[in-house]
């Protein structure tokens, strides 16, 4: 299972299964959290639906001798007849690995087949498929000019291999000639009445140092009761990054860690079982804050997280929102050119011809996937302003925690 989560990560694709999403509207509202009406099981409940997931690890005997009498029998049928039959036993991620290698450009099979041959138990017709056969044990021809002078560098390990790929560094570029512009002057006569019109409008005494003190306006304003659609003003930004170093001290507590871990992985599987076309992790990739509030309530935890918050008049649920709302500005307001191509292109459609052309199960995924980092990076253009004016505050408070609110990563690039 490793090697399958590593090749989504690289690869940019997902756990697969039978389903009937066509478009990436068809998971909008599953990465929208409502605290007060989303229900969500006990930890008692999501305890048992772990265990019941976890099933295969169970072998319900630890001796041959307690096979007999008054013992299962469905089991007991499959596990005498096991080994003797001769039928090949189908891998249980088979189709969804090969629909994975399959998806992927050919120049990309030296760096992932010599790591499928190292892995235990890899399906054979996954390692006799046409180009990752010839990879076995063999070196990738091709690497980046960043690794060629390393001494050895051919004994490294096959599971290491991507980071040859010449695609992956920064400086892998076409070195496209551009047009050089040309100084351009603009053919406007120089008008001293018109500069000293603007002065006159607004005087540049306002600007210096010494000016005069200026009135409170709507942003520096806190937000009455705080909800899911209301807009942030830059006194809510300031008082969420006041909140910040207090949640991680809550969650650096030992015990906190040690229940939120456990938790997590308890309700990936729950909500794996409900939607197993949603990535793990990926909702609280988008809420991170509605989601550390979910798993403090779910294990007993949420008046010591509240404690932590009520001293800028938050409630915890208004925390969350106004949380989540900040991290979502923040991040578009750091957005890199790159990521907000790709997004752009989400939107618009235009890779929808390609992730057409996948099987039903994979195409599911993939839609999901796109639509988490489209709400991630999903608000009003006047919260990104008033996040602008506290950003240098709100990092400060994100620093100490590397960027981290509870176990969730806030950066996406």
């Amino acid at each position: 299972m490793r090697i399958i989560l590593f090749l989504l990560v690289f690869f940019s694709l997902a756990p697969l299964r039978q389903a009937n999403a066509v478009s990436m509207a068809d998971y909008q509202k599953t990465f929208e959290i409502d605290l007060e009406n989303d229900k969500l099981p006990s930890e008692e409940e999501l305890l048992k639906i772990f265990m019941q997931e976890n099933r295969y690890y169970d072998r319900k005997y630890n001796s041959v001798w307690e096979l007999l009498g008054d013992f299962d029998a469905d089991f007991y049928a499959k596990a005498t007849t096991y080994g003797i039959n001769e039928k090949r036993l189908k891998w249980e991620e088979e189709e969804m690995m090969l629909d994975i290698i399959n998806s992927l450009p050919k120049d990309m099979y030296p760096y992932i087949g010599p790591m499928l041959f190292k892995i235990p138990n890899m399906s054979e017709k996954i390692l006799n498929l046409p180009g990752i056969k010839e990879t076995k044990n063999k070196f990738p021809d091709r690497i980046a000019d960043e690794l060629k002078n390393i001494d050895e560098i051919e004994f490294m390990s096959p599971f290491l291999y991507y980071v040859l790929m010449p695609e992956i560094w920064p400086d892998y570029q076409n070195n496209i000639e551009r047009p050089q512009t040309t100084q351009y002057y603009p053919k406007v006569a120089y008008n001293p009445d018109f500069y000293a019109t603007i002065k006159q409008l607004v005087p540049p005494e306002d600007f210096m140092q010494e000016a005069k003190e200026k009135t409170l306006g709507k942003s520096d304003l806190r937000t009455v009761k705080p909800d899911r659609k209301n807009l942030l003003t830059a006194a809510d930004v300031a008082a969420v990054a006041r909140t910040l170093p207090e949640v991680e001290k809550w969650y650096q507590d030992k015990e906190n860690r040690y229940q939120l871990s456990t938790i997590s992985t308890m309700l990936w599987s729950h909500e794996y079982r409900q939607d197993p076309t949603v990535v793990a992790g990926m909702r609280d990739l988008v809420n991170p804050c509605a989601r550390l509030v979910q798993k403090a309530k779910l294990i007993g935890k949420e008046r010591s997280l509240a404690q932590r918050v009520v001293k800028e008049g938050f409630s915890l649920n208004e925390w969350a929102y106004t949380c989540d709302k900040t991290i979502k500005a923040y991040r578009i307001s750091r957005i890199n050119k790159n990521l907000m191509q790709a997004l752009r292109m989400y939107k618009q459609g235009l890779l929808n011809d390609e992730i057409d052309k996948l099987s039903l199960q994979n195409r599911a995924t993939r839609y999901s996937t796109m639509q988490a980092l489209v709400s991630a990076y999903s608000a009003p253009l006047s919260d990104v302003i008033e996040v602008r004016k506290k950003r240098q505050l709100l990092e400060q408070s994100l620093d100490a925690s590397n960027y981290r609110i509870g176990d969730v990563k806030i950066r996406i690039e």
